[in-house]
């Protein structure tokens, strides 16, 4: 494993500026790739409970490690409220670090709901699931939206997001696509919510309206992709519509193009 200060350095965003001026950043990325997967695993500790994670190969041990590190206090914003007996949504669950870690902080009298349409995603996910013995998710082979049926959706190496225009035929492929209320009807109502869906956040909230208006629902974090967006929509109409359901935006935190979002009431 790698030290902290080390994968931590290669989240630095001036660093990466640098790499990029000088052409080697792709040399440097296959490097930290090869020393980061040299046990095969990551080790992670987050608000009290440890994990342990695995991927198919270094190009995904790296992504994952990447969001482990610079998306750190979004991860703790989510599951910080958590309990024993809670229920948590996760929806683009990808390889499973929000339900791994939420797994262990519900307990065996919480339930994990794991969202995610993406195959090579969904098989990592699994593996996770069993290397850490979360026996109290179930994972739901989905892309929630607001109508249930066939979802066209763009797939690359590492998630899916909605079919756009530009995207390659060869990338498109159809997935089950369901309204959320119409999955979690026989589930319990989740105390906290992740949504990560590469644009397809106002779909999925509209999907979601009976379970993200329920008092019981105390948390929501969400990442919003404004250029993903579909045309109309934009960062205020998702807003506006995390309030309608009853939550209040406590902190909004943009890297890159995206917005780390967390509601609550």
């Amino acid at each position: 494993m790698l030290p902290l200060a080390v994968r931590k350095l290669s989240c630095n965003p001036a660093l990466r500026r640098v790499g990029h001026r000088l052409h080697v950043n792709h040399l440097v990325r296959r490097l930290y790739c090869r020393l980061l997967s040299a046990s095969g695993m990551l080790h992670v500790s987050c608000l009290g409970v440890d994990a342990v994670f695995k991927t198919s190969n270094s190009k995904q041990l790296a992504f994952m490690d990447y969001i482990i590190t610079s998306e750190r206090e979004t991860i703790e914003a989510a599951l910080c409220n958590l309990k024993a007996g809670d229920a948590f949504l996760d929806v683009g669950c990808h390889y499973g670090i929000y339900s791994v870690l939420a797994s262990k902080m519900v307990g065996p009298t919480g339930r994990v709901i794991a969202v995610e349409p993406h195959p090579e995603s969904l098989e990592v996910l699994r593996e996770n699931l069993a290397l850490n013995r979360c026996e109290n998710v179930e994972v739901l082979n989905l892309a929630f939206s607001d109508t249930t049926g066939p979802l066209a959706l763009a797939y690359n190496d590492n998630c899916a997001g909605p079919r756009r225009a530009s995207d390659p035929p060869s990338t498109v492929h159809t997935a089950q696509g369901m309204a959320g209320d119409e999955a979690l009807r026989h589930v319990p109502t989740p105390t906290a919510a992740k949504i990560d869906v590469e644009g397809h956040e106002y779909a999925v909230l509209s999907g979601l309206k009976q379970a993200l208006s329920s008092p019981s629902c105390r948390r929501l974090c969400l990442e919003v992709h404004p250029p993903l967006l579909p045309p109309g929509i934009g960062k205020d109409e998702v807003l506006s519509l995390v309030r309608a359901y009853g939550l209040n935006v406590v902190s909004e935190h943009t890297r890159a193009a995206d917005i780390h979002v967390v509601a609550s009431r």
